[in-house]
C-alpha cells in the first residue's frame, strides 16, 4: 500500500509517522524547502486544555481539545522517543479577563471550574498525559493584589491561574525533521506543489515541480494542506458540513537579556486579544482577530522596549470551525 499525505506541517507529519509506524509506505508532500516551516513553527505553541473557549456553552470545543493535549506528549514520546521531561515547556498559563470581554468574570470562572472538573476526569491514572503535571488541582482566582502586580487593573478584572503549559514549537519541529529523515518508510517531496487529486486506478496527485509539471498515483491520500486545501476538497467533492471563518494572527517572539524578569504565560479571554508565552529566557505574544490585540501585545510591547530584548515577527493563520478550533 502506498499513501500519499499532502502537507508536510504538523499534522502531515505525524500522520506520515504514524502510517509508517503500522509499515506503510508514506510519499509525503511540501510546496516549501523544509517539512514544517510555517504555521507549525510560527506559532505560540500552546497545548490548549479547553480553558480558553467560554463561547461555546456546549464544551464541545473543550472536550475535543483536551483529547489532543492529553494525547500530545505520549505520542511525540513514543514516535520521536522524547520522554515528557525532556520538551522544553512554558511557565503554566494564567487566564485574564479583559474589560472589554464577552464573558463576566463570573461566566469566566464557572466555565473554567467546570472543564477542569472535565480534565480531572479525563486525566485519572493518566500521570504522565501532560508533560507530567498534577491536574488534579483545581484553578483558583489570583488575589487582587497578585492580579495588579501584573496588569493594568482598569484592564485586566480577574486572573486565574491554570496548569496549562506550551511547548517550545520550533525545538520540536527539528526533532520531528530528523525523525522522518531517518524514516525509511517516509519519502520526503520538497517544493512539490499539489494542485489536484483525481480518480484513475487509484488516486492520481497532480503536482506542480521544479521540473514542471507531475502526477503520482495512490492507493490513499491524505489532505494536510493548509493552503489550497478547500480546493482540492471542493473538487472532490467534499464540502465542510458547517461555515468556516479565517483570521490571521500577528506575534513576536524574543529573547531577554540576562537577569530580566520574565513576564507571566497569559492569555485574554474572551475576544479579540492575544496572549504571552514565557520560556525559560524567552517569550512570545501573539494576538488575535481583526482588532488586534488589546492587551496581551500592548503589555509586552512596552516590557520588550523597557528591557532592551531582540527578538523576531511572525505571523500565522487559523482556521476557525463553528465549535472547533485547529492549529495546523
Amino acid at each position: 500500500m502506498r499513501v500519499g499525505v499532502l502537507g508536510g506541517g504538523l499534522q502531515g507529519c505525524c500522520v506520515a509517522l504514524s502510517l509508517a509506524q503500522h509499515d506503510i509506505d508514506v510519499t509525503l508532500f511540501d510546496r516549501n524547502n523544509k517539512l514544517l516551516s510555517r504555521t507549525a513553527v510560527a506559532n505560540e505553541g500552546k497545548i490548549h486544555l479547553g480553558y480558553m473557549y467560554a463561547n461555546d456553552p456546549s464544551h464541545s470545543t473543550a472536550r475535543m481539545m483536551m483529547r489532543g493535549a492529553l494525547a500530545f506528549a505520549p505520542f511525540f514520546a513514543r514516535h520521536l522517543g522524547l520522554p515528557y521531561e525532556s520538551m522544553t515547556v512554558s511557565r503554566p498559563a494564567a487566564y485574564v479577563v479583559h474589560r472589554d470581554s464577552q464573558r463576566t468574570p463570573e461566566e469566566v470562572s464557572h466555565y473554567i471550574a467546570a472543564v477542569h472538573a472535565m480534565i480531572r476526569d479525563a486525566s485519572e491514572g493518566r500521570r504522565d498525559a501532560y508533560f507530567g503535571r498534577d491536574l488534579s488541582d483545581q484553578p483558583r482566582a489570583w488575589t487582587t493584589a497578585q492580579r495588579e502586580a501584573e496588569f493594568d487593573p482598569e484592564v485586566a478584572l480577574a486572573t486565574f491561574a491554570t496548569p496549562e503549559v506550551a511547548i517550545d514549537p520550533v525545538a520540536l519541529a527539528q526533532s520531528l525533521r530528523d525523525r522522518i529523515g531517518a524514516d525509511r518508510r517516509i519519502d520526503v517531496r520538497l517544493n512539490h506543489e499539489v494542485l489536484s487529486v483525481e480518480d484513475s486506478d487509484g488516486l492520481d496527485v497532480s503536482m506542480d515541480t521544479p521540473s514542471g509539471a507531475v502526477r503520482e498515483r495512490f492507493d490513499h491520500v491524505v489532505n494536510a494542506l493548509w493552503d489550497g486545501r478547500f480546493a482540492i476538497n471542493e473538487k472532490r467533492g467534499l464540502r465542510p458540513n458547517r461555515p468556516w471563518l479565517h483570521r490571521l494572527k500577528y506575534g513576536v517572539s524574543f529573547r531577554l537579556p540576562a537577569g530580566a524578569d520574565l513576564p507571566p504565560s497569559a492569555t485574554f479571554v474572551s475576544g479579540p486579544f492575544g496572549e504571552v508565552v514565557s520560556y525559560g529566557a524567552a517569550a512570545l505574544a501573539s494576538g488575535g482577530g481583526n482588532a488586534g490585540s488589546h492587551g496581551a501585545i500592548r503589555a509586552v510591547a512596552s516590557f520588550s522596549r523597557s528591557a532592551g530584548v531582540e527578538g523576531r515577527h511572525c505571523q500565522r493563520r487559523r482556521h476557525r470551525r463553528m465549535g472547533q478550533d485547529r492549529h495546523l
